[in-house]
């Protein structure tokens, strides 16, 4: 992933970070030592966990005084929920019977 950044940015900047969906903030973190947006991004989801649909990624850094609003989308993964064909109906007489469980 590369983002587009013109804002420096130094390892020993105070940086926070702030996910947000929805009007729900999902992940937020207050740290140092980090390279790039990039790095900060990686960081942000993983603490997010799986979400789905748009996010807005606010970044400051509190050393050098600048903000950047980064748009992030997620979608859940393809594999199914559940592991175990769902159950076919089975027909007694003229009726089918749906079993449940």
């Amino acid at each position: 992933m590369k983002t587009n950044n013109n804002n420096p940015l130094s390892a020993s900047d105070q940086i926070v970070a702030q996910l947000e969906s929805n009007g729900y903030v999902l992940a937020s973190v207050n740290t140092s030592n980090i390279g790039s947006i990039d790095e900060i991004i990686v960081m942000i989801k993983a603490l997010a966990g799986k979400f789905m649909g748009l996010a807005r990624l606010t970044v400051r850094n509190k050393t050098q005084g600048w903000s950047q609003v980064i748009s992030l989308a997620c979608r859940r993964s393809a594999a199914p929920i559940y592991s175990r064909p769902a159950p076919q109906p089975v027909m007694q007489g003229r009726q089918y019977v749906i079993p449940f469980g």
